[in-house]
């Protein structure tokens, strides 16, 4: 059996900084500035960090901090506006990102595990992204024109963003199953080579991690569920429960655990004005939550 190196991590979600949110702007620096003061072992951010060139001005503020970094992007880092000089959304999230958190110390965990051997441990992540599935058929049931609703991320009021920011030759199946292929050979080849994989996406990996609602759900909570994971990642996870601890993920701003066996879930649940802040610690398990405001 071999001997397991304890690690901290630290792990941030929904940071989105550089928002018109000063309150929240300054709740991310105070836990730059907690995680300076107090360095754990690696820093996990998972996805909405910033929009726009705000991505990069966030993970600046992590710069100098004396432990390894990890990041996944989210819907909102990869928004482009039109004649982006960064590219459309794909060469962003391809291209951009992974170079920017390259030069700012981050391993960029769609394009690879972060492995840590001598914790016997690896960390694996994603985007993640949402083919509808969550709740589909109830979805079909409550509304009769569910198929463009769909298509157009039409609410009762409004639209989801993304249709307005996320520009690309992608569609969303498409998406999801490339970076459901990419997850899964991530995980199987970590868990070639350890005995334990932890896992970080932005877009909720469980079902019990997406947004609560009552039953039945209203229309927007089934669209707001639909735009927001698929059924396969979790699939995936379950078959691996055994050797997977913990998943984080963020997105919804909402707070929520769930358990499958041992395999535990957190949804970080930070917001626009105020930030959450985990504390893992492994191998024993122990989580603590930190709160920050922008005091």
């Amino acid at each position: 059996m071999r001997s397991v190196r304890p690690l901290r991590f630290a792990v941030a979600a929904d940071l989105h900084y550089g928002t018109r949110h000063t309150t929240g702007n300054r709740a991310t620096e105070h836990i730059a500035e907690y995680l300076r003061a107090n360095p754990p072992d690696v820093i996990l951010l998972a996805g909405d960090v910033g929009a726009g060139e705000d991505f990069e001005r966030c993970l600046a503020l992590f710069d100098g901090i004396d432990c390894l970094k990890a990041v996944v992007p989210g819907n909102h880092d990869i928004w482009v506006r039109s004649s982006d000089p960064r590219g459309d959304s794909r060469r962003v999230y391809e291209e951009y990102l992974p170079r920017v958190s390259r030069e700012h110390g981050f391993h960029f965990l769609d394009h690879g595990p972060l492995e840590l051997p001598d914790s016997d441990v690896a960390v694996v992540g994603s985007i993640n992204w949402y083919d509808y599935t969550w709740d589909h058929e109830l979805l079909k049931q409550t509304a009769p024109d569910w198929e463009d609703r769909l298509k157009n991320k039409h609410f009762s009021r409004g639209v989801h963003n993304d249709l307005n920011f996320v520009k690309w030759d992608w569609d969303d199946l498409t998406f999801t199953t490339h970076v459901f292929e990419t997850l899964t050979r991530h995980l199987e080849s970590a868990l070639a080579k350890y005995s334990k994989t932890l896992v970080v996406t932005h877009h909720p990996p469980l079902k019990g991690l997406l947004y609560p609602a009552p039953e039945p759900p209203p229309l927007d909570a089934l669209l707001w569920r639909a735009f927001s994971g698929n059924t396969r990642v979790e699939e995936l996870l379950l078959r691996h429960a055994d050797h997977i601890p913990a998943v984080w993920c963020g997105h919804t701003h909402w707070a929520r655990q769930s358990q499958s066996g041992t395999m535990r879930g957190f949804n970080i649940g930070g917001d626009y004005h105020f930030k959450r802040l985990h504390l893992f610690d492994w191998p024993s398990g122990e989580v603590t939550e930190l709160d920050f405001v922008g005091e």
